[in-house]
């Protein structure tokens, strides 16, 4: 069983962010780009909502804490990428959602 990662006190507790995400946009089925992912956090909780997601990422120990996150969690269809929007080179056609949260 993956062990909590505590997280700072000023971090909304479990699925509120993604709640408040979906006021707005339905994610069940989607194709989601992630924007400045950090440690995948918040992609882990919305994940099994979307078809696949590509998560991205400047920091490659970011990335890595991510990767090893989703995989403790059985988290299959994210793809974390060490990058940034800016210089990226992504295929497989057009996203449906990108997400920017947290980041700056």
């Amino acid at each position: 069983m993956p062990h909590a990662i505590e997280l700072p006190s000023d971090y909304p507790p479990a699925g509120v962010e993604v709640s408040l995400i979906e006021r707005f946009v339905k994610l069940e089925g989607r194709r989601i780009l992630e924007i400045g992912c950090g440690d995948g956090r918040l992609t882990r909780q919305y994940a099994a909502r979307a078809s696949t997601v590509v998560a991205i990422e400047p920091d490659p120990a970011r990335i890595r804490e991510a990767r090893r996150a989703a995989a403790a969690e059985r988290v299959t269809n994210v793809s974390f990428r060490v990058g940034t929007a800016e210089l990226l080179r992504l295929g497989g056609g057009p996203f449906d959602i990108a997400l920017f949260s947290w980041s700056l």
